[in-house]
């Protein structure tokens, strides 16, 4: 019988299948439109933490209300061990050290599939549009395999 981290294992590997699949389904039907999806899902889980986790964003900061978004996956959701924001000027950045979905992303990355189902950069582009009503375009994604951190970077677009 497994242990219990093997099966939290098991079942991350899983999910990570199961999100690739999707997710490239997604962009082989739709190509760059698949980003439509980006505000709607980001809309939803900021509304599921807002309501089940007590997510209280608040100010007029982007870089406030982005580092809240990141110590909250990080601490209280656990969907990466850590997490850096970087806020100049109209370019942001999400740091993201051993994300849950860094498997799949790694799987989509190497068929040329963007990042457009990254779920703390989905969080903050909902956060930052609905409290400050900011809109974000992606204009890229770097990884550093040896401290295993993802960083989604997008432009504040007004």
């Amino acid at each position: 019988m497994a242990t219990e981290v093997q099966k939290q294992q098991r079942l991350l590997k899983v999910f990570n299948v199961g999100m690739y699949s999707m997710i490239k389904g997604l962009w082989d039907m739709f190509g760059e439109s698949a980003f439509a999806t980006t505000n709607p899902i980001g809309d939803r889980l900021l509304a599921a933490l807002e309501k089940e986790s007590g997510l209280e964003i608040q100010g007029e900061d982007p870089n406030d209300i982005l580092q809240e978004i990141v110590r909250l996956l990080a601490d209280e959701i656990g969907t990466m061990k850590a997490g850096t924001v970087t806020v100049d000027g109209d370019k942001v950045s999400i740091a993201c050290q051993e994300c849950f979905l860094r498997e799949a992303t790694g799987w989509l990355e190497a068929e040329g599939v963007q990042p457009f189902a990254c779920v703390p950069m989905g969080v903050a582009a909902a956060a930052m549009r609905k409290r400050l009503g900011i809109r974000h375009r992606v204009i890229g994604r770097g990884w550093d395999a040896a401290t295993q951190t993802c960083t989604i970077k997008f432009q504040i677009v007004e």
